[in-house]
C-alpha cells in the first residue's frame, strides 16, 4: 500500500493544506485555557474512602459489658452491608466506639444511609438502656482546608472562642464549605459551685437544688385572649437570664423559716468553664518577624476549622474566606486579637501546582533543545508548538472528566513530556529525511513528500504509541485501595496525551514541516552511509558485532552479567547471612512504599496514661514547645492540651484520640521548603531524639513526630496488629512486641494502643446498712454522681447570646472523696433523718479496667514504631525473623504473617496469638503487587498486539527483549543518588517499557521494509540501526531531560531516576541487541514476502 494511502498518510493529507488546521490548533489552545482557569486544584489526588463512627452508651457498664452486650450486635450489624471494608471496635467504661470503612471508591451518601439504615432496623438487639446509637461521618470531605488561629494577650480563651463563633456564622454564606468548627476555648456558662456543708446546714439536697432551678426556668405559649377585635397572644416567659437571677433563686426554706437563696448555698460565677480541661496557645517561631527573642510569648488561641464541600476549589474557597477574614478585622474581630492562618490547603494545593507548571516548562525547554541541537531550529520551533497543543488538550479532557489539577497530574505530563514529542520528532525527522532523499521538483512534489512521510511509519508509530498507552492505561485496573485512587491521574492522563499527541503528530507536524522545514542537501552529495553521522559511528560499532556469532553471544552475556548484578543491589540485604536488619550495603539500595516528602509542616501527639490530670499533660506539652521553639525554621507553632488539634486525613487513618485529659498535641509551620536548606524529614529526626528523655520525665508517655505521608495516609510506618482472645495474653504480648521494636536498628519512636496501667476510686454502698437506714441504693448513688462530677441543671437565656448558657452543678474546689467530705453529704433516710454518706459508702483504689480493641470482630491490640531514616522493609523482615514462633505464656507459639501477596486475616484456630503487618509494609506489598500485575497485563497486551500485527511469535518476542534492560541502568542511578527504590520507580519501569518496546518497533519495521526491496540481511539490519538512531536517541534524550527536573523531588525523584538511568541504559544495549536478535531471527526463518 502507498504510504500516503495509509490511515496516518489520509490525516496528514486531510490538514496538510487546510485552513481547518488553525481553527484546530486555536481551539486546543482555548480548551486547555478554559480548563486550567476552571478545574480544581489540590496538592494531592483526593482519596475517596467513606469512614463513619457509631457510638453507644451503656451507662455503668464495665468494657467486657459493653463489648458483649453492645460490640458485638452492632458488628454483627455491620457485616451485613455490602461495601464494608473493615470494622474497628473499641469497648470502655460505659461506652463502645465502632469505626466502620468501607472499601476505597464507595460512595459516601450511599455508604451511610446503609450504614443507619442497618443499625437502626437492628436497634432491638441492643440492651435497652442503650443511649444512641449516634452515627457521624469521618470522611476526607470533613477534614478542614482552612484553619484560622486567633491568638490574644488580653482576651482570654472564652471570649476568642465567642469572636471565632461570630466569624464563623459570617463566613457560613460561602458556597463552597461544607462544615465550621471551633476547637479550643471554653464555652460560656454559669457555674453553680455547692458548698456541701453550707448546703446541709439548710437540711437540703442537690435535688432540691436542681429541681429549684427547672422550676424556675419556664417558658411556653399559654394560648390567647381576645379583647374586642384584638387576639393576643399570652407567653410565659420567666427564663433565667444571667448570674444575678440564679444568686436570688430561692431554693429552700430554712429551719427558722427564712427563704434560702441559691448563693447563700453556692458560689455562682459567669463566664468560661471554671475548671479548665481544654488550652490552646499560639507562639512565633525563630522565623518569623513577629518572634521576639526576649518575651518568646505564648497566646492563648482558639482555631477556627473550614471544611470545603465535596468536587469545590479550595484556592478559591481558602482565598474568598480570606479576603472576607480581612473586612471583618476592626469590627467582628478587634483590636488585641491576632489572627493567623495556621493551615491553606489552597497556598498548598495552588504552590504544588504552580511550581510543576514551572517544571514543566523548564522540561519543555529542554527537550526543545534536543531537537534543536539534532534537527535545528526549525523542527524545533515545530516541537514547540505541538507540546502546549498536547497540553491544552490534555487538561482539557481531564476537566470535563471530572479530575483535579493535582501533583500526579502534572507529574504525569512532565515524566511523559518526552513521550508526547516523539511522534512528532518521529514524523518531522522522517518528513526532513525524504526531503534530502532527492531533489525537490516543486511545491506539489513537496507536499506529496510531507504526506508520503508520515504515512511510511504511521503503522509503526501507532502501534507504539498504542502500546505505551496501554502500558499506562494499565495502572487504573491493575491498582487497588487507596494506591489506585492515587495514582489513578497518571494512568487516565498519560494516555489521553499520547493519544493527543498521535494526533497533533499526524495533522499539525506535517501543516508546520510543510511551511517551516527547510530543504537538506540530498543524500548522494551529502552521505554514503544512512543515518549520517550518526549513521556513521553506529555502523562502525555495529559490524565488528553483528552476524559474528561469538562476539553476540558475548555481547548477550554481558547484559545478562549486568542484570544480574543490578538485581543484587536491592535484594542482596534481604538474602545476606547476616539477616535483613541493620545498615544498608554499600553497594546496596533499600525498597519503600514512597519515600518521606520535604513538608512545610509537621505535628506532634502526646499521650499519656489514662487519667493523667491535665496540668500534667499541658506541663509535657510545654516541654515540647520549648523544644519546638529552638528550631530556626519554624515560623509558628500551636499547642494543644486536653485536645488533639485540628483533624487530618492523616489522624482520621492513623485513630488518633482527639480529646481527653491525657491529650496533647504541638502543630509546627515551617518556613517555605523552597526558601530553606533543611528539609523538615532532618528537622522531625532531630526532635525524636532530642525529645527521647521526655518518657523519664513522664513514665508512660508516648511522644509521636508526625510527618504528613508523601500518598496515602496509613495507620504507621512499622505497624503490627496482634491477635488474640485472652486480654492478658495481648498486654503480655503488646509489651514484648513493642520491646522487640526498641531493639530495632533506627527505631526512632515506640507507640503501643494497649491502655497503661491506671487506677480508679470505687465507691460500694452498704446495702445492708441503707436498708437499715431506710436509704434507696439509687438515691444514694444520684447523690454520689452530683458530687462526683456534677450535672447541667439546665440553660441560661442570655440576651444576645447566640446559644443558650449552661447551668452546671458542681461541688465546689477543693473538696475530695475523703470521710470528712462524705460526713457532709447526706440522703433522706426512715423517719426524715438525714443520713450521711459516710455511713453507707466505702472508696476503695482499684485498677482501672482497660479498654476491650477489636478488629472485624477479633479482639486485638496494635504497637507501632517510626524509623529514623530507614525503609520499613528491612525492620518488618527482622522483626518478623525474631518474633515469628516465640513462646507464648500457658503453651503454643507466636505465629506472624500478613508479609504475602494478599492482605489476611487473623486466624485464631492455628494459634493462640497471631501478629499481623500492616502500616507502610502492607501498603508497599500491594502497591508493588498491582504494578507487577499492571506490567505483566500490558506487556501481555502488547505481546498479543505485536503477534496479530507481525504474525510471528518470534519478533514480537524479540521486540519485547528490550524491556529488561532498563533495570541495568535503573538500579545503579538509584544507589548514585541514594534514593530508595519505591512504588514511583515501579511506575516507572512499567512507563519505560513501552518506550524500550516503541524503539524496537522502529527498528524492526525498517529491518522488514529493506528486506523487502531485497537487501542482504546483515546490511538491513545494520541500516536500520543507523537510520533509527537518531530518532531513538531524540526520543531518549528528550525522556531524559525531561525527567531530569523531577529528581531532586523526594517522592517522585525515583520515577524521574527510573527514567534517566533507565532509559540510558536501555538505549545503549537495544541498538545492539534488537538487531543482533533480528539477525539471529531472520536466519533462522529468512524473510519472505508476502504475495
Amino acid at each position: 500500500m502507498s504510504p500516503s494511502k495509509t490511515l496516518t498518510g489520509r490525516m496528514a493529507a486531510a490538514f496538510i493544506d487546510s485552513k481547518l488546521t488553525i481553527l484546530v490548533m486555536l481551539a486546543a489552545l482555548a480548551f486547555g485555557l478554559w480548563s486550567v482557569m476552571t478545574t480544581p486544584r489540590e496538592e494531592n489526588p483526593q482519596i475517596t474512602m467513606p469512614a463513619a463512627g457509631v457510638r453507644v452508651f451503656l451507662p455503668g457498664a464495665d468494657p467486657d459489658e459493653v463489648e458483649a452486650k453492645v460490640a458485638r450486635p452492632l458488628e454483627a450489624l455491620i457485616n451485613q452491608i455490602e461495601g464494608v471494608d473493615h470494622v474497628w471496635s473499641v469497648s470502655e467504661d460505659s461506652q463502645v466506639t465502632v469505626t466502620v470503612q468501607f472499601k476505597v471508591g464507595e460512595d459516601k451518601e450511599a455508604s451511610l444511609v446503609k450504614l443507619a439504615d442497618r443499625i437502626m432496623s437492628g436497634r432491638n438487639q441492643l440492651p435497652q438502656e442503650v443511649v444512641g446509637p449516634f452515627i457521624a461521618s469521618a470522611d476526607v470531605d470533613d477534614v478542614p482546608v482552612l484553619a484560622l488561629t486567633f491568638f490574644s494577650k488580653t482576651y482570654d480563651d472564652e471570649a476568642l472562642h465567642r469572636v471565632a463563633e461570630s466569624v464563623a456564622d459570617r463566613l457560613m454564606g460561602l458556597k463552597d464549605i461544607s462544615t465550621l468548627s471551633v476547637i479550643g476555648g471554653r464555652a460560656r456558662e454559669l457555674t453553680v459551685d455547692v458548698d456541701p456543708a453550707r448546703l446541709e446546714s439548710f437540711h437540703l439536697s442537690m435535688d432540691a437544688v436542681k429541681a429549684a432551678i427547672a422550676a424556675a426556668n419556664l417558658a411556653g405559649s399559654l394560648g390567647t385572649v381576645t379583647d374586642a377585635d384584638t387576639v393576643t397572644r399570652v407567653r410565659l416567659a420567666d427564663f433565667i437570664a444571667g448570674a444575678e437571677d440564679l444568686k436570688h433563686l430561692v431554693v429552700g426554706v430554712s429551719p427558722t423559716g427564712g427563704a434560702v437563696h441559691l448563693s447563700d448555698v453556692a458560689t455562682i460565677s459567669d463566664g468560661g468553664t471554671v475548671t479548665r480541661t481544654t488550652a490552646s496557645r499560639f507562639a512565633y517561631g525563630q522565623a518569623d518577624t513577629h518572634y521576639d527573642a526576649a518575651d518568646k510569648a505564648e497566646y492563648q488561641a482558639v482555631t477556627l476549622a473550614v471544611a470545603k464541600r465535596k468536587g469545590s476549589n479550595a484556592v478559591v474557597l481558602c482565598n474568598t474566606a480570606l479576603e472576607r477574614l480581612e473586612r471583618m478585622k476592626g469590627s467582628v474581630i478587634p483590636e488585641g486579637i491576632g489572627l493567623e492562618v495556621t493551615r491553606n490547603d489552597g497556598v498548598k494545593a495552588d504552590s504544588a501546582v504552580n511550581t510543576l507548571i514551572e517544571h514543566l516548562g523548564i522540561a519543555l525547554v529542554a527537550v526543545v533543545s534536543v531537537t534543536f541541537f539534532f534537527l535545528g531550529w526549525r523542527p524545533a520551533v515545530i516541537v514547540a508548538v505541538t507540546v502546549p497543543l498536547i497540553l491544552s488538550i490534555t487538561l482539557g479532557v481531564v476537566g470535563i472528566a471530572g479530575f483535579t489539577i493535582n501533583r500526579l497530574t502534572l507529574y504525569a505530563l512532565i515524566i511523559a513530556l518526552g513521550l508526547l514529542v516523539d511522534d512528532s520528532i518521529v514524523v518531522i525527522e522522517n518528513i526532513v529525511r525524504h526531503y534530502g532523499l532527492s531533489p525537490i521538483r516543486n511545491r506539489d512534489d513537496r507536499l506529496m513528500r510531507s504526506i508520503e512521510a508520515p504515512g511510511e511509519i504511521g503503522s509503526a508509530t501507532l502501534l507504539a504509541t498504542v502500546a505505551v498507552m496501554l502500558v499506562f492505561a494499565s495502572l487504573i485496573p491493575a491498582l487497588t485501595g487507596m494506591a489506585k485512587q492515587y495514582f489513578y491521574p497518571v494512568g487516565f492522563s498519560v494516555p489521553v496525551a499520547l493519544a493527543a499527541s498521535f494526533l497533533i503528530a499526524y495533522t499539525v507536524a506535517p501543516w508546520a514541516a510543510l511551511r517551516w522545514c527547510s530543504v537538506p542537501k540530498p543524500a548522494a552529495e551529502k552521505e554514503a552511509i544512512p543515518g549520517g553521522r550518526l549513521g556513521a559511528w553506529y555502523t562502525r560499532w555495529a559490524r565488528p558485532l553483528i552476524g559474528h556469532p561469538r562476539r553476540e553471544m558475548m555481547f548477550v552475556g554481558l547484559i545478562l552479567l549486568c542484570l544480574t548484578l543490578a538485581f543484587l543491589m536491592p535484594a542482596w540485604q534481604l538474602i545476606r547471612p547476616a539477616g535483613p536488619g541493620g545498615a544498608a550495603p554499600a553497594l546496596g539500595i533499600e525498597m519503600s512504599f514512597l519515600p518521606k516528602d520535604n513538608k512545610n509542616t509537621f505535628n506532634v501527639t502526646l499521650e499519656l496514661p489514662r487519667g493523667t490530670p491535665s496540668e500534667v499533660t499541658d506541663r509535657a506539652v510545654r516541654d515540647v514547645a520549648l523544644l519546638v521553639a529552638e528550631i530556626p525554621e519554624v515560623t509558628n507553632y500551636q499547642t494543644w492540651t486536653g485536645l488533639g488539634g485540628v483533624p487530618d486525613f492523616n489522624s482520621l487513618i492513623r485513630g488518633n484520640a482527639m480529646a481527653g485529659s491525657y491529650i496533647g498535641a504541638v502543630r509546627v509551620n515551617l518556613t517555605d521548603k523552597t526558601e530553606r536548606r533543611r528539609s523538615s524529614i532532618v528537622m522531625a529526626q532531630e526532635l525524636r531524639t532530642a525529645l527521647k528523655d521526655m518518657a523519664v520525665r513522664y513514665p508512660g508517655i508516648t511522644v509521636q513526630v508526625v510527618e504528613d505521608p508523601p500518598g496515602p495516609p496509613q495507620k504507621g510506618t512499622v505497624y503490627a496488629e496482634i491477635y488474640a482472645e485472652d486480654g492478658e495474653l495481648l498486654k503480655t504480648l503488646s509489651d514484648a512486641t513493642a520491646e522487640a521494636f526498641r531493639t530495632t536498628y533506627d527505631m526512632a519512636e515506640v507507640t503501643q494502643s494497649q491502655d497503661t496501667e491506671a487506677g480508679e476510686l470505687r465507691l460500694r454502698i452498704n446495702r445492708d446498712k441503707a436498708a437499715l437506714s431506710g436509704v434507696v441504693p439509687v438515691v444514694a448513688a444520684r447523690a454520689l454522681a452530683h458530687w462526683v462530677q456534677g450535672e447541667k441543671a439546665g440553660y441560661a437565656h442570655t440576651p444576645g447570646e447566640r446559644r443558650d448558657e449552661v447551668i452546671r452543678l458542681r461541688v465546689k474546689d477543693g473538696e475530695t472523696l475523703d470521710p470528712a467530705f462524705l460526713r457532709n453529704v447526706t440522703v433522706p433516710g426512715a423517719l426524715g433523718r438525714r443520713v450521711p454518706l459516710s455511713e453507707l459508702v466505702t472508696a476503695t483504689p482499684a485498677p482501672l479496667p482497660r479498654k476491650i480493641e477489636k478488629k472485624d470482630g477479633v479482639r486485638m491490640t496494635a504497637v507501632g514504631g517510626e524509623l529514623g531514616s530507614t525503609a520499613s522493609t528491612y525492620a518488618v523482615l527482622d522483626l518478623d525473623r525474631r518474633l515469628d514462633g516465640e513462646v507464648l505464656p500457658g503453651g503454643g507459639t507466636l505465629t506472624t504473617g500478613n508479609l504475602g501477596w494478599e492482605d489476611a486475616r487473623p486466624d485464631l484456630t492455628l494459634s493462640r496469638a497471631v501478629l499481623l503487618w500492616q502500616g507502610e509494609m502492607r501498603m508497599m506489598l500491594d502497591s508493588y503487587r498491582d504494578l507487577a500485575i499492571s506490567l505483566c497485563l500490558s506487556v501481555g497486551s502488547i505481546f498479543l498486539i505485536l503477534v496479530a500485527y507481525y504474525q510471528s511469535f518470534g519478533l514480537a518476542a524479540i521486540a519485547l527483549a528490550a524491556v529488561p534492560l532498563c533495570f541495568i541502568g535503573m538500579f545503579p542511578g538509584h544507589w548514585l543518588f541514594g534514593v530508595q527504590f519505591s512504588a514511583s520507580s515501579l511506575v516507572g519501569v512499567t512507563a519505560l517499557s513501552g518506550v524500550v518496546v516503541r524503539s524496537s518497533l522502529l527498528i524492526i519495521d525498517f529491518v522488514i521494509d529493506y528486506l523487502k526491496v531485497g537487501l542482504p540481511l546483515t546490511d538491513a539490519v545494520i541500516d536500520a540501526g543507523a537510520v533509527r538512531l537518531r530518532p531513538i536517541l531524540l526520543t531518549t534524550l528528550a525522556i531524559i531531560l525531561g525527567s531530569l527536573i523531577l529528581m531532586p523531588d523526594p517522592v517522585f525523584g525515583g520515577l524521574a531516576i527510573t527514567f534517566v538511568f533507565g532509559a540510558a541504559a536501555s538505549t545503549v544495549f537495544t541498538i545492539f541487541l534488537i538487531p543482533i536478535l533480528l539477525n539471529v531471527y531472520f536466519r533462522k526463518f529468512p524473510y519472505r514476502a508476502k504475495a
